[in-house]
């Protein structure tokens, strides 16, 4: 009808025109017919292919957030949020094929077929993620770990001395870790490798810091004379450092040497000779100016009789980990470094990052102020990093209720339960310590001092410095990236 001819028609008989539209698929107070709605669906299904996931958006807008031209947004998987690869969008698929086989494989392939099902119900889209959520959960590294350490066997017999470097040693559920062992023996496969962090904190004793005239806290009058000289403990710690397969090792009072730097010059305090022995792995020391460290040499001059100066130095594999920025120092707050995993746990994830500080607190317990001090300058190097460990020598127990425990409370770092790790004839106590943020997982932990050392002292046969190495065992996830 022209619009000239509308005019001419009354009011009322225009209103009994419109009154006449065919409105069957919507039934006033009865809602929307259900036939009609599947008819669309599956008209939506044809046409568009994918629901629930973010179509194209080409705009300058969305250019300019993206930071290019004729960018889009990619098509992800309703679960991992991957992107979906072209077979898979021409398909049709809402979840990518990797989950969908993970599910597939943890129901013997029947969870997978129920599941499709779902997507043709009303709120199918949800249901179908949620149940896909909850099914790869029991497919996961960390309870395929927690359930090959409940039932494995030890593969050699035990003795007094020597175990297998982990095994089902109560130690608040985690396995317990075995000096001079690798930490990933009998515990994990290499596949799944990748998502796990061995960290190792060791002080070796300091060769200047032994039997000084006027010192008697380090006469070691206990202790055979060949149980103290560098020479024969130098290759005990090596061999324990390299045998302990970490991924990150934390060594206080390393004894700095003069040497040529690597492009030339003159002689700068680097790390000693002794460490490139360390294969496999990149050394970072303490960042001191040279005129700090020619000022600690002064004062161990004065105090011990020798200019060697001592720090913490932070050593990495560099096979599987990378810096992934600058490492931060301080005189009291050790040395940070903060490290990437060069690989993910799985195709197109986000790789492991995590802050791993080494740190060695004043001798004194007492000094709880300058353990205060030391451990805010440390905050502040640790920056804003997700994932946090702090490791090394403290000088105390860290029982609850003092100066060190509650500033870790405060900081939300939770301490790994290691075992002893100082002794004295009939004496062992707990000076060295590792804390971590409660996303890291802890798999296994260093146990106690053995009997006859705690008997002896240390150093002594099987230990060759005054304090045992402490480690542990971390299972750590970075969380996913925003899915747009």
């Amino acid at each position: 009808v022209s619009s000239r001819r509308l005019r001419c028609i009354p009011f009322a008989t225009r209103l009994a025109v419109v009154t006449f539209v065919d409105m069957s698929a919507y039934r006033p107070g009865r809602g929307f017919d259900a036939d009609a709605v599947r008819r669309l669906q599956e008209r939506k299904r044809q046409a568009v292919g994918i629901a629930d996931v973010p179509a194209a958006d080409v705009n300058q807008q969305w250019d300019r957030v993206l930071g290019g031209s004729d960018q889009q947004k990619k098509l992800r998987c309703g679960h991992c949020t991957r992107p979906l690869s072209e077979e898979e969008v021409a398909s049709k698929k809402l979840v990518c094929t990797r989950c969908t086989d993970a599910a597939a494989a943890a129901a013997k392939g029947d969870w997978c077929k129920s599941a499709a099902c779902l997507a043709h119900e009303e709120m199918g889209i949800p249901l179908l993620y949620y149940c896909q959520r909850h099914a790869l959960k029991m497919t996961t590294p960390a309870v395929a770990a927690k359930v090959s350490r409940s039932n494995a066997e030890p593969s050699q017999p035990m003795a007094q001395e020597s175990i297998n470097a982990i095994n089902n040693a109560p130690n608040e559920g985690t396995g317990q870790l075995v000096r001079g062992t690798s930490i990933f023996a009998n515990n994990l496969h290499d596949s799944c490798r990748h998502t796990y962090l061995a960290v190792l904190s060791f002080n070796v004793l300091a060769e200047c810091y032994v039997r000084v005239e006027g010192q008697p806290w380090n006469a070691f009058t206990y202790c055979d004379d060949a149980h103290l000289t560098w020479e024969h403990r130098q290759s005990q710690i090596l061999r324990i450092l390299q045998a302990s397969d970490a991924d990150v090792i934390c060594l206080q009072e390393v004894v700095a040497e003069k040497r040529v730097p690597p492009g030339g010059g003159p002689d700068e305090w680097q790390l000693p000779a002794w460490t490139d022995e360390l294969q496999g792995y990149t050394g970072v020391l303490q960042g001191l100016k040279q005129k700090e460290w020619d000022k600690t040499a002064e004062r161990n001059l004065k105090f011990t009789g020798q200019a060697k100066p001592t720090g913490v130095a932070t050593f990495y594999r560099t096979d599987r980990f990378e810096m992934s920025a600058a490492s931060k120092h301080g005189s009291g707050s050790g040395t940070t470094v903060f490290l990437k995993c060069r690989h993910v746990a799985q195709p197109g994830g986000v790789p492991l990052e995590v802050a791993v500080a080494n740190i060695h607190l004043v001798g004194s317990p007492d000094k709880f102020d300058e353990h205060v001090k030391a451990l805010n300058s440390l905050k502040k190097n640790l920056g804003k990093q997700d994932l946090r460990i702090v490791c090394g020598d403290f000088n105390g127990e860290c029982e609850a209720g003092t100066a060190v425990a509650d500033w870790f409370e405060q900081e939300g770092l939770l301490e790994v339960k290691t075992g002893t790790s100082w002794a004295e004839p009939g004496k062992a106590l707990r000076l060295d310590h590792i804390f971590a943020s409660p996303r890291l997982k802890v798999v296994a932990a260093s146990g106690d001092l053995l009997p006859s050392e705690i008997g002896s002292g240390l150093p002594c046969a099987t230990c060759p410095s005054d304090h045992a190495p402490v480690a542990a065992l971390f299972l750590g996830e970075m969380r996913d990236r925003c899915p747009w």
